[in-house]
């Protein structure tokens, strides 16, 4: 009876220690990404911001942009005799407030040096600063821009402390839990292949949201606060041509931004969007997407009369962009074939390359996530488009074929459709 009662508590103890163990080691990697993440937000806004306050012989209204754009909290520009210049939320012309300025750091700034710090505190509040030079037209520090980001920068580390807690008191619990149903082998055994499910799909999940994060949405804010800026201060001077363009950067900024809360959501299942969906304008839009990103590449689209669809029309065509630039980057230079047809009550898209096709040891293994044969591929882009087809009624597998280079097959039904 005793062994019966030790192995309960020896597995709970252990459990215990070891959700403890892996809660405070999860919550130190997320606590060194998070600061990471902030100050590369925060030194993308300053960087940015200096050079287009700089241009812009630092107007007001630039500033007042600036800090929409980026959600701070302050923003302002110092000159040598510590007087502000031009404040977004502020008066002009008074010296700076010494309790909240970094007098080392801004000296620091005016040598060259940018840097960004913890500056101040407001009642539990912690202010992250950033002192940013900015510079004239002879590449001399003239002034310096300060940026405060509060609450919606830093409120960040108080929901992680938050979730730190909460996660050592689920460890507690789990723990406890685990004493009580060791007592019976089969319950344990089954919650043990529950527990190892979960922390593999969790871990995956973990993966995949930490790349957007960290390699897409952070670029991404930069990039659309720069253009928004740009196009702001500019707008009297731009040609119709040049308006395109800026409206077509930011289109494909929004089209990535949806791109990666698809992968965030890979296994939540969003609702899809469905509308009535022409295939082959779709497949033309993707395809002109993709010949733009690459300049050799030809893709030849043989479509004919096709049936509509009723599908997510932004799904489909991220499946067929992935698709594309998959064959593009495959075959580097050259034609890529689209073929699209009726077939069996549905619909067929094939993508067909002349590269060197797939090797043999990642076919079985090809759509799960993170497979991948290309050097700086993330292996998530054929998981994610077979999972959309999946979701609207249809399946994408790669083709056996004779010939060389790789051909995959998107099948969607017409009629009858489910996700």
């Amino acid at each position: 009876m005793r062994g019966g009662i030790t192995a309960p508590l020896v597995a709970a103890s252990v459990a215990l220690a070891g959700s403890l163990g892996a809660t405070f080691a999860l919550h130190r990697f997320a606590s060194f990404a998070l600061d990471r993440e902030l100050d590369d937000r925060l030194r993308g806004a300053g960087e940015a911001g200096s050079l287009l306050i700089a241009s812009l012989q630092r107007d007001r209204v630039p500033m007042e942009a600036l800090m929409r754009a980026h959600a701070l909290d302050g923003a302002y520009v110092v000159d040598r005799e510590r007087r502000v210049l031009t404040d977004a939320a502020g008066q002009t012309g008074r010296r700076v407030d010494l309790l909240r300025t970094d007098m080392t750091r801004l000296q620091r700034a005016f040598a060259g040096d940018a840097s960004i710090a913890h500056g101040y505190a407001l009642d539990d509040l912690e202010v992250l600063s950033g002192y940013f030079p900015i510079r004239d037209r002879k590449g001399e520090v003239d002034s310096v821009l300060v940026l405060d980001a509060g609450a919606s920068f830093t409120g960040a580390r108080h929901a992680l402390w938050r979730s730190f807690l909460m996660g050592a008191v689920l460890s507690l619990i789990g723990a406890a839990a685990l004493g009580v149903v060791a007592f019976r082998w089969t319950r344990v055994e089954r919650q043990r292949q529950e527990t190892a499910a979960r922390a593999s799909r969790g871990e995956a999940l973990a993966r995949m949201a930490a790349f957007a994060a960290h390699e897409i949405r952070n670029p991404l804010g930069v990039i659309r606060g720069t253009v928004e800026l740009f196009r702001e201060r500019v707008a009297s001077r731009l040609t119709g041509r040049d308006r395109d363009a800026l409206e077509d950067i930011l289109g494909e900024v929004e089209r990535l931004r949806l791109l990666t809360q698809d992968l965030l959501d890979l296994s939540s299942d969003r609702p899809l969007e469905r509308s009535r969906v022409a295939v082959g304008e779709l497949l033309r839009d993707a395809a002109r997407a993709t010949e733009r990103e690459h300049p050799q590449i030809q893709i030849r689209v043989d479509g004919g009369e096709l049936p509509p669809l009723e599908a997510d029309p932004s799904r489909l065509r991220q499946v067929f962009t992935n698709l594309l630039t998959n064959a593009a980057q495959a075959q580097q230079v050259g034609t890529v074939e689209v073929v699209a047809r009726s077939s069996n009550g549905g619909l067929s898209v094939v993508v067909r390359d002349q590269g060197p096709g797939v090797e043999a040891d990642i076919r079985e293994r090809l759509f799960e996530p993170f497979v991948t044969s290309k050097e700086r591929g993330t292996g998530l882009g054929l998981a994610l488009s077979r999972r959309i087809v999946e979701r609207h009624g249809g399946t994408l597998r790669l083709l056996e074929e004779a010939r060389s280079g790789a051909a995959f097959e998107a099948w969607l039904p017409t009629e009858g459709s489910s996700g």
